[in-house]
C-alpha cells in the first residue's frame, strides 16, 4: 500500500525518472512522447537520457530528419507518459521542448551503434533495412523538455493523485483520481 504525502509522491516520481536514466530495465527508461502534427496528436516511445529535478528538465534524443523534430520545431508543446507497473504509478508530464541539433559533445559520447542511428534515409522513409552506416552528427538532436506540470496517479489500495506545476514551484495539490 502506498500512502504518500505530496512531497513523498513528487520524490517518488523523480526517483523513478532518475532510475529510468540509469537502469536500462526500469520502465521509466521508455516514456511515451506526444507531439502535435498538422494532422493531430502523434505519440511514440523514446529513451529517457537525462532527468534533472533541479532544472525540471528531461532529455531525449532524436534524428533531426524525423517528423517529430519538425513537429516540435513548429509547436514545442509536448506531453510525456510513464507507467511504472510494480509501483502502480502513472506519471503524465507536460512541457515545452527545446531542440539542440548537432550537439557534438553529446553525439561523441554515444556508442558507435547509437551514432549510426543518425544517418541514412530519414526516419519513416520507405526503403531498405538500415545498413549500420556512419552516423552524421548534424542529424543528431537533443530534445530538452522544460516541464511545466507533472500529474502523478498512484493506483495503490487508495488511489491518490496530485498535480505539481512549475508556477506553484512544484508545491503540488491533491486532485481527484
Amino acid at each position: 500500500m502506498n500512502d504518500y504525502s505530496l512531497n513523498g509522491l513528487l520524490d517518488t516520481v523523480w526517483s523513478h525518472l532518475s532510475r529510468g536514466v540509469a537502469d536500462r530495465k526500469h520502465p521509466a527508461r521508455h516514456p511515451t512522447l506526444a507531439t502535435i502534427a498538422p494532422e493531430g496528436p502523434e505519440i511514440r516511445t523514446l529513451v529517457l537520457r537525462g532527468a534533472d529535478r533541479a532544472g525540471a528538465t528531461l532529455d531525449l534524443h532524436t534524428d533531426a530528419a524525423s517528423p517529430k523534430y519538425a513537429q516540435i520545431t513548429a509547436d514545442p508543446r509536448v506531453a510525456l507518459h510513464v507507467w511504472v507497473p510494480k509501483a502502480r504509478l502513472q506519471i503524465r508530464m507536460r512541457g515545452r521542448a527545446e531542440m539542440r541539433q548537432g550537439d557534438r559533445d553529446v553525439f561523441d559520447r554515444l556508442p558507435p551503434e547509437a551514432q549510426a542511428n543518425y544517418g541514412g534515409p530519414a526516419p519513416g522513409t520507405p526503403g531498405k533495412k538500415p545498413d549500420g552506416s556512419q552516423g552524421d552528427p548534424a542529424r543528431f538532436a537533443l530534445i530538452r523538455i522544460h516541464l511545466a506540470e507533472i500529474d502523478a496517479l498512484s493506483l495503490g489500495d487508495t488511489h491518490q493523485r496530485a498535480l505539481f506545476t512549475a508556477t506553484d514551484r512544484w508545491g503540488g495539490a491533491w486532485i481527484a483520481p
